[in-house]
């Protein structure tokens, strides 16, 4: 059994490694965590666990799992009151330390008293701070120490030396507190979680709906009549009976009746299906002309949705996992540190035994100093800038794992429909003065070719009679005493009617024509495609020339699909190809070498969004290619593909700059502190400074430009 379930407070590789110790010490149950859409995927003996022994077992090791869209307001609440408390407490202790820079700003004697410090500093470490202590014991426990616990180590030591001076010296303007230092890392690195969570909150959260997108319940034709029963009851080869406009619940095959099916939300295709006696039908998919009975082939577990929904899932965890530079660092960075603390203390003790409140001041110095709030700010506030600057261009970034994958590109692959081309059919070109005609015909069908002639027709719809629609070949109507026909060669040819026209070069740029007769004579044709978006060409070019080879994927015939590659100057394309095997393909670009983009859509698109090294999904599309997706294009215009990557560029420096100057800092102060040259309360001043720093250099990105193709 499998099961995905997000987690709220997933921040780094440091939760993933905790999370996956502790549940491979359990028997029968296997845990793989995706820090960047914060989910545990599950798999386990469903006859030995259940969902609520998962959600337990996470908050045992200081986890909250989101099962509801309450359970995400509720830890949103909950982040938003800590960051406010810890803000308003903060505030008047970082006043304090302009007394000891010996600013004159009259610092009220009060507010240095060390009771009234203890006081206001108290609940910020263990109210607003409770998560580092948590999160620290359960590091410990699994061997794997991280950020949280040098903000623990450091604000404690800081605190009760705090405590010592406080009780101990009579004096308070004498005393040397450090209560400012302890509020101040807890906040600082607070906000560095808002900044991050606010990056991964700015996209949909939808990729589990995959699940709700089947039918609940299914028509079923049994000796006593019709009768609806939930999907859970279904058995195969029953026969299930769907009327028109209704979603098909099941996989499997017509045995009675024929009708148009949409299956663009399996693959991604505008264009209906005919489907007759003896054809296959898939489950959310939808009938759109006639009552059909389908035999049940497929149980739950097999059909080409839930297909789809494995593949999301597995894809998920089998892409590459490029984590937080700060984080792959603090695996070793904590450690160090903590070992550079104590020998910084067992060094003051020998050498100046008489000085063990020196030696106390230098070690928390080095610990307060090393505090990794300036790395644990540099990639999201620099991610934070950069999804500002992108969403006012229409593009919505998921979270920094794009911004290295980005740079390494050398190959993007397009989905077709909606993607590279509009979408919806149009009439390209009429042949003779058929179209008043062919739009009062069409009136009465229910069909996207059908909506093309009508939009191309500006004029009144005349009045049509005795209407026999043909399903999948044509229409017959009568309009003023004369019937007319419109249809594909075949259906107007069945008539006797003699078609002269030339329409082969149509048909080989893969395009539709229909025809339009009354009853002796072919009055002229029409022909409709889906045409290519504006901006396509120009993108493709821009690719090219940046050595990025441009590649289409599409499930259109391949005379289309050849086409539309020979417009825009695609040389690589596949066609032809079905939903699930999309995913393939991108993994198959990967294994040949490339670095590979894949820009969809679709639901069925989604598979190859997470397969893919970066997924863009364009707006339009549906809500779960949008949440499989690194990024979400907010309109069609398709220039946001380059300009989400020379962003990603400019935002990556951004990064590396932040690094340099977070690691510069620690490099040349540690030594410093550790020689007792820097008091612990100028350290938390240092490292506040660092991550103003670190701020400062992310907005700096609010100067950058697109280019214009």
């Amino acid at each position: 059994m499998k099961e995905a379930i997000k987690v709220s407070n997933i921040t780094c590789a440091n939760c993933a490694q905790t999370i996956t110790q502790y549940f491979k010490d359990l028997d029968e149950i296997q845990a793989d965590v995706h820090v960047t859409s914060k989910r545990v995927t599950f798999t386990y003996n469903e006859d030995k666990y259940q969902t609520e022994d998962l959600v337990h077992h996470l908050s045992i090791i200081g986890y909250h799992a989101v099962m509801t869209s309450e359970d995400a307001k509720r830890q949103r609440r909950k982040d938003r009151i800590d960051l406010i408390l810890g803000t308003i407490l903060t505030l008047p202790l970082l006043y304090t330390m302009v007394h000891h820079l010996g600013i004159p700003l009259g610092v009220p004697s009060w507010l240095m008293n060390g009771y009234v410090q203890w006081a206001i500093s108290t609940p910020i470490l263990f109210f607003v701070g409770r998560r580092f202590f948590f999160q620290t014991y359960h590091q410990i426990k699994s061997k794997n120490l991280g950020m949280d616990t040098l903000v623990v180590i450091g604000t404690t030591a800081a605190y009760f030396l705090s405590i010592y001076e406080t009780i101990t010296v009579s004096n308070m303007m004498m005393a040397n507190l450090y209560f400012e230092t302890t509020a101040v890392i807890i906040w600082m690195v607070l906000i560095g979680h808002t900044f991050e969570n606010r990056v991964k909150e700015k996209t949909s959260d939808e990729l589990f709906t995959l699940m709700s997108m089947g039918a609940k319940e299914a028509r079923i034709k049994t000796k006593d009549g019709l009768v609806m029963i939930p999907m859970s009851q279904v058995k195969l080869h029953d026969v299930v009976v769907v009327l028109a406009n209704e979603k098909i619940p099941v996989d499997g095959k017509i045995i009675s009746g024929q009708t148009y099916i949409d299956e663009q939300m399996l693959t991604g295709e505008s264009m209906p299906v005919v489907k007759t006696i003896g054809q296959d039908v898939y489950g959310a998919t939808l009938n759109m002309m006639e009552t059909i009975e389908v035999e049940v082939l497929k149980e739950g577990h097999e059909t080409m949705l839930q297909s789809i929904i494995n593949t999301v899932m597995e894809t998920a965890l089998i892409k590459p996992k490029i984590q937080r530079v700060a984080d792959q660092i603090a695996r070793y960075f904590v450690p160090i540190v903590v070992i550079i603390a104590l020998f910084t203390m067992m060094i003051w003790t020998l050498l100046s035994p008489n000085n063990f409140n020196d030696g106390i001041k230098a070690t928390i110095a080095v610990l307060v100093i090393s505090c990794p709030c300036a790395l644990g700010l540099a990639t999201p506030t620099s991610i934070s800038v950069a999804s500002g600057i992108a969403f006012k261009r229409g593009i919505l970034y998921k979270g920094g794992a794009f911004f290295e994958q980005a740079q390494q590109l050398n190959a993007i692959a397009f989905d077709k429909t909606g993607t590279l081309t509009k979408g919806e059919p149009q009439v390209v070109h009429v042949e003779g003065d058929v179209l008043s005609i062919a739009a009062s015909l069409e009136y009465h069908a229910n069909h996207p070719l059908a909506k093309a002639v009508i939009k191309a027709y500006q004029g009144d719809i005349l009045e049509a009679k005795d209407m026999d629609i043909v399903i999948g070949k044509g229409l017959i109507g009568t309009i003023e005493n004369n019937v007319y026909r419109i249809g594909s060669k075949s259906f107007v040819s069945s008539f006797g009617i003699d078609i002269s026209y030339d329409t082969e070069r149509f048909h080989n740029e893969g395009k539709t024509v229909i025809y339009v007769s009354n009853e002796t004579t072919c009055l002229g044709f029409l022909v409709i495609e889906d045409t290519i978006k504006e901006d396509a060409k120009k993108l493709i070019d821009e690719l090219v020339k940046r050595n990025i080879t441009p590649i289409m994927i599409t499930g259109d015939h391949q005379k289309t699909a050849q086409t539309i590659a020979n417009q825009l100057g695609i040389k690589t394309f596949y066609a032809e190809v079905l939903p699930q095997d999309k995913a393939n393909i991108i993994k198959k670009l990967q294994d040949e070498g490339y670095h590979v983009a894949f820009v969809g859509d679709g639901m069925n698109d989604a598979p190859a969004l997470t397969m893919a090294h970066v997924g863009f999904a364009v707006h339009s599309g549906h809500d779960v290619a949008l949440d499989a997706s690194d990024v979400t294009l907010m309109s069609a215009e398709l220039k946001l593909v380059v300009d989400a990557l020379d962003l990603s560029k400019a935002t990556l420096k951004n990064i590396k700059l932040n690094f340099l100057w977070a690691f510069s800092y620690n490099i040349i102060l540690i030594p410093i502190a550790a020689f007792g040259f820097l008091d612990p309360t100028l350290a938390g001043i240092g490292m506040a400074f660092s991550s103003i720093m670190v701020v400062l250099n992310a907005l700096s990105l609010k100067r950058f430009k697109f280019i214009k193709l």
